[in-house]
């Protein structure tokens, strides 16, 4: 795959990246992403998004992404009203491991189970 002028718009920013550059984004929009059965809806939504916005698509078929379960964004987020920024924070970091298992810079590593958003107001 070749990107044209339209996809060298779009995807700009990311050509610049020398992680990234005209063969990484090939390789990003030739990739597929899924939802492991244990993912966290809303964490999996925020990873989908910036997914997507890279390039990738997501399929029944495609690579799973590795997101927490309901259980440890609650326990990330330590209050229920820190669910929403946890999710978020948890599917930003979801995303870029999975980046970076398709670019091949790294293995896509989990979420760390030892950290919590800061609760005192």
């Amino acid at each position: 795959m070749t990107l044209d002028a339209a996809a060298r718009r779009r995807y700009a920013r990311q050509l610049l990246l020398g992680e990234i550059g005209e063969a990484g984004q090939e390789r990003l929009l030739c990739s597929e992403f899924a939802a492991g059965a244990a993912s966290d809806a809303r964490a999996f939504a925020s990873a989908a998004e910036y997914l997507r916005r890279a390039g990738c698509r997501e399929t029944d078929a495609g690579r799973e992404v590795l997101v927490p379960d309901a259980t440890a964004v609650m326990g990330f987020a330590g209050a229920p009203f820190l669910l929403e920024p946890a999710a978020a924070v948890i599917g930003a970091f979801s995303a870029v491991e999975h980046l970076k298992a398709i670019l091949g810079i790294a293995e896509a590593r989990c979420f760390p189970t030892d950290v919590q958003l800061n609760v005192e107001v």
